[in-house]
């Protein structure tokens, strides 16, 4: 579904932020915390980006509405470099994969959606995904892998646009390196493996 977006550029970052928080990981962490993380990276198998906005939407699954509620989140990422040219500024792999971390109360979360921005100004379009699922869990305490998604700008029709990997001892490596101030050795690894590819356009390796 397309729909032309007329709002300004910075009111559209502003409501991104204000609706459905964005995450950081936390200053402390350790096995007395009340809440739980939920780590993974977004890796971009183009070189250049074909957006200027992508954001990967989760939502608690529970029957309380208040929870789910609070509990909703985003993984938002501008695609402009450090001269607010278009090109990626992830963490690591020629700046194409970004780290991401989720803290959450604890209970079953999935991602369920993403979309992108494709520039900038009030004539910028929005599309949106089919709902899927790529399920995962929070333990109060503790550190959950969840996977690397990656994501394919130039996936054709019937082919998938997001697929979920294992990269455990590659992305461990450098969530230790940023993040220094958490023991990332209690970490489970909790790669997805199955859920609800949306028509086909989520993929599970």
């Amino acid at each position: 579904m397309r729909s032309i977006y007329l709002l300004l550029p910075l009111l559209f970052i502003a409501m991104s932020c204000g609706s459905a928080s964005s995450d950081k990981a936390p200053e402390t962490f350790d096995a007395t915390s009340e809440k739980g993380l939920a780590i993974g990276t977004i890796t971009f198998e183009s070189d250049m980006p074909k957006n200027d906005i992508y954001r990967f939407f989760y939502e608690a699954s529970s029957s309380d509405k208040k929870f789910n509620k609070r509990n909703a989140g985003k993984i938002m990422l501008k695609a402009r470099n450090e001269n607010n040219k278009s090109g990626f500024s992830g963490d690591f792999n020629n700046k194409q994969t970004y780290l991401f971390v989720i803290e959450r109360e604890p209970g079953n979360y999935a991602f369920t959606q993403y979309n992108y921005l494709d520039h900038i100004g009030p004539n910028g379009m929005v599309n949106f995904s089919k709902p899927f699922s790529i399920p995962f869990e929070i333990k109060k305490g503790q550190i959950t892998y969840l996977g690397e998604l990656s994501y394919n700008d130039l996936a054709e029709i019937g082919t998938p646009r997001l697929v979920v990997y294992g990269r455990f001892d590659r992305d461990m490596a450098e969530f230790k390196k940023k993040y220094t101030n958490i023991n990332w050795d209690t970490t489970a690894d909790k790669t997805v493996k199955s859920g609800n590819t949306g028509g086909g356009i989520i993929d599970f390796r």
